[in-house]
């Protein structure tokens, strides 16, 4: 953003701002203004058709009096007759009256000098509303005859069902709504949906019939706006008279209504404008008066920043602060000149430091002085530093009890020292590499590399584990094995101990037999390599011919194997890994138990939707198996007690098959309370 920019939406925020937000709430308070207008016109309408209510009313009051004089002179037609003609004589609005029979056809009348002109006999009968006139309800029509005058025809009721029939000329009353005017163009009019009434007092503005229609259909009353024939806009109110259809009107031409309004409106937007204009100016000059010494700082900067130190800038046109910060300009750059040759060598030793740097990336790495200040830490060494990674260990050997050791402790960590870093569920081991480089003329810098050593842990662990497993449980039967030939060589054993020999030869082959076959099945199934030949088969024989083959060990250590797995069950997997499933489980239940017995039970679970399973538990009621080593047991190479023989490989083959048929395994144990194992099979297949 350029320096005029800047200036400007200063000048816009400090000064425009504020009238804009005037000027958006004196706009506001315009419409209402403009409808406050609008309301008082409305007012006015309605005061003036209250005015013609209030009299029509009056001259209904005395209709009502020729009502009851009907009434006390019923039957004497003559003396009614001649209170009706005063009543006409002495009431100047009413220039008609007659009395009408039941039928409403005139009975006799009494009318003003020129009524006999526009009255005929009068004959209300074929009126569409003369059926539905009662003795309650007094009927009042404006009806326009010929004249140019408003006349109103009333129809009263009476108590015998006789009516009574008046016109009125409401003449007074409309010279006094009608001589009401609204500024020049303006004025009070009386209209109807078909268009103003010809009797106004004040000329009429030409607003075709059509247009009044539009407006009078509005329920608020206000007239915000309707065209005359020649397009000039006028504004107003209108309210509806006691008379069907008729309407008293305000109008004024809008130009004049809202003439304080809009002037107003104007004057703000000029004066709006005017601050902008003189703000653009303003901020134009400012800026030009300001950017000139400001470019010749940039273009100076960037001179030094490409490493020309013999910059001098001119200052001859230079005003005020600017000419004391160009001077100081040009004596820094003078000054930067000499101090580039002396920081030289300085320079060199840092380009050492980031050679050495960029050769170490691959690992974490750290720089930092001897004491503590961090100068560089790639990524990972970011990470390690954030963590607890180098606790434990670190910890007990070196630290004390420091929860975690800062830089300066790192700097003296010797190098080959290994700790372990777990991140997102991912164990990683890393060995601290700790050397010191000493620039000249600078404090000593340490550098520390955590090199990752996690695969060659990995490897060295593994190579561990399967060395000393292998060579723990073969050592035992090989070890046998060379006992027995040696004690056979000697040849001075009857055939009863020769027996016994080999077959203790053979107990041992058989251990060696099954020790490498377990290795090879747990290879096969690690490196997915080992292929289920399913098939359909009666579970329940197959875990009978398994029981039987280990009912003489049971038999020796006086416990019994039960199961309640039923006979008719069919399922489909691989019948022989299924098989040395149950014999390795109920084999391990063998070697811990000691009274009591083992117990299989089965269940079928259905889940949800099309999904079942078959559980399987194996209980028995051993010594069982301590918190700390139950997570362990199906480990490879794992053994909870390591007195009693085994390869620590059944349990490992027992889970791999399990989960290589689609099923999941869990062990629950108690110390001195025995174990259970349970498993499922999918039920999916189930013939």
């Amino acid at each position: 953003m350029t320096l005029f920019s800047r200036l400007f939406k200063l000048f816009i925020s400090v000064i425009i701002t504020p009238l804009f937000v005037t000027g958006v709430f004196l706009f506001y308070y315009q419409d209402h203004s403009k409808t406050a207008i609008l309301e008082n016109y409305f007012n006015l309408a309605d005061i003036s058709a209250s005015y013609i209510k209030r009299n029509i009313g009056e001259s209904a009051a005395r209709l009502d009096f020729l009502g009851q004089a009907a009434s006390s002179y019923e039957g004497q037609s003559a003396a009614f007759e001649n209170i009706l003609n005063d009543s006409v004589k002495s009431n100047p609005e009413i220039i008609f009256a007659a009395l009408l029979g039941k039928d409403g056809k005139e009975l006799f009348r009494s009318e003003a000098n020129d009524a006999s002109r526009i009255l005929g006999s009068i004959d209300i009968s074929q009126d569409p509303s003369f059926g539905s006139i009662n003795d309650k309800d007094i009927s009042i029509s404006y009806v326009d005859y010929t004249l140019d005058r408003p006349l109103v025809e009333i129809i009263y009721p009476l108590v015998n069902g006789n009516y009574i029939f008046a016109v009125l000329d409401l003449s007074g009353v409309w010279y006094s709504v009608g001589m009401q005017r609204l500024g020049v163009t303006g004025g009070l009019y009386l209209a109807s949906e078909e268009g103003f009434l010809n009797f106004n007092i004040l000329p009429a503005p030409k607003i075709s019939g059509g247009a009044l229609s539009e407006v009078l259909n509005k329920d608020n009353g206000l007239i915000k706006s309707v065209r005359s024939e020649q397009g000039d806009k006028f504004v107003g109110a209108y309210a509806q008279t006691i008379l069907p259809g008729v309407y008293v009107l305000a109008l004024q031409y809008g130009k004049e209504a809202f003439y304080t309004i809009t002037l107003t409106s104007w004057i703000i937007a000029f004066f709006i404008l005017a601050t902008t204009t003189l703000s653009y100016f303003a901020a134009y000059n400012f800026s030009k008066e300001i950017s000139e010494p400001i470019e010749r700082l940039t273009e100076g900067a960037q001179e030094i920043s490409s490493g020309k130190f013999d910059v001098s800038l001119d200052t001859s046109e230079s005003w005020g602060e600017f000419e004391i910060l160009i001077n100081t300009f040009n004596e820094m750059a003078s000054r930067l000149s000499v101090y580039q040759a002396v920081q030289l060598d300085k320079l060199l030793d840092e380009k050492k430091k980031i050679d050495m740097l960029a050769g170490l990336m691959r690992d974490g790495l750290i720089m930092c002085t001897l004491q503590g200040r961090l100068l560089f830490a790639n990524a990972t060494a970011n990470k390690i530093l954030e963590s607890d990674a180098l606790c434990g260990d670190l910890e007990c050997t070196l630290y004390g009890t420091m929860a975690r050791p800062g830089l300066k402790e790192l700097t003296g960590i010797k190098s080959g020292t290994v700790f372990a870093y777990e991140s997102e569920g991912k164990k990683t081991y890393f060995e601290i590499v700790n050397e010191l480089f000493r620039p000249a003329n600078e404090e000593a810098v340490s550098i520390i590399i955590f090199r990752d050593i996690t695969a060659e842990h990995e490897i060295r662990s593994m190579k561990n584990d399967i060395f000393n497993a292998v060579a723990h449980d073969l050592r035992a039967p090989i070890m046998g094995l060379q006992a027995y030939i040696m004690i056979l060589k000697e040849g001075n054993l009857d055939e009863d101990k020769k027996r016994k020999m080999l077959d203790a030869m053979d107990s041992s082959s058989s251990m060696l037999s099954s020790l490498v076959e377990n290795i090879l099945d747990i290879s096969r199934f690690e490196r997915g390599l080992l292929t289920l030949n399913k098939e359909d088969f009666n579970i329940a024989e197959s875990l009978n011919s398994v029981i039987i083959s280990l009912k003489s060990m049971a038999d020796s250590k006086g416990i019994y194997i039960k199961s309640a797995v039923p006979s008719y069950l069919m399922i489909n997997g691989d019948k022989g890994l299924l098989e040395r499933v149950f014999s390795n489980l109920i084999s391990n239940s063998l070697k811990f138990t000691e009274r009591g017995g083992i117990d299989i039970s089965y269940a079928y679970i259905s889940g949800e939707g099309s999904t079942a399973y078959h559980q399987f538990k194996v209980k028995d009621s051993g010594c069982g198996i301590s918190k700390e080593e139950l997570p362990k047991i199906f480990e490879k190479y794992h053994r909870a007690d390591r007195s009693e023989k085994g390869y620590g490989l059944g349990l490992s083959i027992v889970r791999q098959t399990v989960l290589a048929h689609g099923g999941e395994i869990e062990a629950y144990s108690e110390e001195g309370k025995g174990s259970e194992i349970i498993f499922t099979l999918p039920a999916l297949e189930v013939k």
